[in-house]
């Protein structure tokens, strides 16, 4: 986990939904150091009488909890009433199947246990900034937006792309991470595959299938995809995250 705290100019409210009282301790006190205050439940009724109690805009779920499960949870808070709520997945299940569930049920980002608690606080802190700022009428020029839900990257130019799970990955990941480069061994752990030559070999071909299907799609504007060779990638443009 990175010890440099990310800038914290204001204290964020997190409800973290999970029955291991140990994990809740370790998010309580890792994530203080980004700014970002935890308020932990054991199951779905212990969550609600949070979300009744606090202002929340972010909430963390794992799947396996004791009663209601967290897709259910997940399901029932899109379908509830009131201000829009950002829904993060936190859990050891990592199948391909479990992820795309949970995306199905109005998620906005998955991590599989443990987690960097870096990535995870750029999430939180990106979500509440998308949910209670006011949003702008038209995104800034040149601006990607990636739809997690349909799995489409729009283009500034008006055209979407379909995107494979793996590239959906490749892309949040980038996009949690505005204009820095993210190393390869980052990218490939949170695509759940081992830090390797072979990975590696992969982690190219797949970036060289998502810029031909870019330029397919959009003719001469080429993805802002930057390699910094032997490191890792950036996005070196504005890349939106759609509910």
């Amino acid at each position: 986990m990175n010890p440099s705290p990310l800038p914290s100019p204001e204290t964020i409210p997190l409800a973290v939904c999970e029955d291991d009282r140990e994990l809740r301790a370790i998010l309580q006190a890792g994530l203080a150091h980004f700014g970002i205050e935890v308020l932990g439940a054991e199951d779905g009724p212990a969550l609600d009488r949070l979300l009744a109690e606090h202002p929340l805009s972010v909430v963390v779920l794992d799947i396996g909890l004791p009663g209601e499960d967290g897709l259910s949870i997940a399901r029932r808070l899109r379908a509830a009433e009131g201000p829009p709520l950002g829904l993060i997945m936190l859990t050891a299940r990592g199948a391909l199947e479990d992820r795309l569930s949970a995306l199905k049920e109005g998620v906005d980002a998955y991590f599989v246990k443990p987690v960097d608690l870096r990535e995870l606080a750029l999430a939180v802190r990106n979500l509440h900034r998308r949910l209670t700022q006011p949003s702008q009428a038209t995104p800034p020029p040149g601006s990607y937006s990636l739809d997690a839900m349909h799995s489409t990257l729009r283009l500034p130019s008006g055209g979407q792309v379909s995107l494979s799970a793996t590239e959906l990955r490749l892309l949040q990941v980038l996009a949690l991470n505005p204009g820095e480069v993210v190393q390869r061994s980052a990218l490939l752990k949170n695509l759940q595959q081992a830090v390797d030559a072979p990975a590696m070999q992969r982690l190219e071909a797949h970036i060289s299938r998502l810029r031909g299907k870019v330029r397919q799609q959009s003719g001469a504007e080429p993805l802002p995809l930057q390699a910094c060779h032997g490191i890792g990638y950036s996005f070196l443009a504005p890349l939106q995250l759609q509910p």
